[in-house]
């Protein structure tokens, strides 16, 4: 499901806008034309990869990548059929630490954490939580545990320990319900699940979760992520001024889905074009 690793599956484009900018700086909220893709919609910060990190253990440069965002509701399109399963697109949001495979230089491992939202054939929105090392798919952290629901609002962290090792931390500032968990690779022994050398990507994104059938788009309210921060391995933070950023526009065979937009140099905004202004209801049950 959140397994479409972006760099993997995602054939995005550089836009034109790349070429007009001639490579220089861009300035907050201004980036989110930059790259293209049909199910990605966010942010990520590349951390340079330095001497002192590709020594030790070749690990990724970055070490900790965290943010906070608002769980989102999803309305149905205008005569949506949600009898029909294949039409009830979900939505995850998330943060995770991309590196470089230890021997092949076109495969990225990582390991993301977040939320997921889908709409039911009642119309009523739900959601849950999850943890993934890719490639493996995601595990769902039972409601038991964490407990989410949509309009809440999600703290998440995730570090890097080693190449098959890492740590997560959730929590639901509504309810101060808190998650933590030591993580490891699933297939530990496979290669193609080391997180080694590279820049090391934080990755802020939401995703839509593509159900069989894409004639409707996904509604939504505003996504909000705040608090973001990027820490690398000697301990110095990065964020979205620290000129390393890259903003991702979520398009579907013409049509813009989500839509990043710059807030500040901690926090940006992805809005559906069709729900942008929407405030979902006070009585909406979830």
């Amino acid at each position: 499901m959140y397994a479409l690793a972006f760099a993997l599956l995602c054939l995005c484009t550089l836009t034109t806008i790349v070429n007009a900018l001639g490579g220089g700086r861009w300035p907050i909220g201004i980036g989110m034309n930059k790259y293209v893709c049909s199910f990605l919609g966010g942010a990520v910060i590349n951390i340079n990869q330095t001497e002192t990190t590709r020594e030790v253990d070749k690990l990724p440069a970055l070490r900790t990548a965290s943010a906070e965002w608002n769980v989102p509701w999803i309305k149905a399109p205008d005569n949506a059929s949600l009898s029909d399963s294949d039409k009830r697109h979900s939505l995850a949001q998330w943060v995770g630490i991309m590196g470089d495979d230890c021997d092949n230089v076109n495969w990225y491992p990582f390991l993301q954490a977040g939320t997921v939202v889908e709409i039911g054939e009642n119309e009523v929105t739900t959601a849950s939580a999850w943890v993934e090392w890719f490639p493996a798919g995601p595990h769902f952290i039972p409601k038991e545990n964490f407990t989410v629901s949509p309009n809440d609002k999600i703290s998440v962290a995730v570090e890097v320990y080693t190449r098959i090792s890492g740590h997560i931390y959730m929590k639901n500032l509504r309810t101060d319900q808190e998650y933590v968990a030591e993580v490891k690779a699933d297939s530990p022994d496979d290669p193609k699940f080391h997180i080694c050398l590279g820049p090391g990507v934080a990755q802020f994104f939401q995703e839509w979760v593509i159900a069989k059938d894409r004639a409707d788009l996904p509604i939504f309210n505003n996504v909000t992520f705040t608090n973001m921060t990027a820490i690398d391995r000697r301990g110095e933070y990065h964020d979205l001024g620290s000129g390393t950023e890259d903003y991702w526009t979520m398009i579907d065979a013409g049509r813009q889905i989500g839509i990043p937009q710059g807030i500040n140099e901690d926090s940006f905004v992805v809005y559906s074009p069709m729900g942008k202004t929407w405030s979902p209801h006070e009585n909406i049950q979830c």
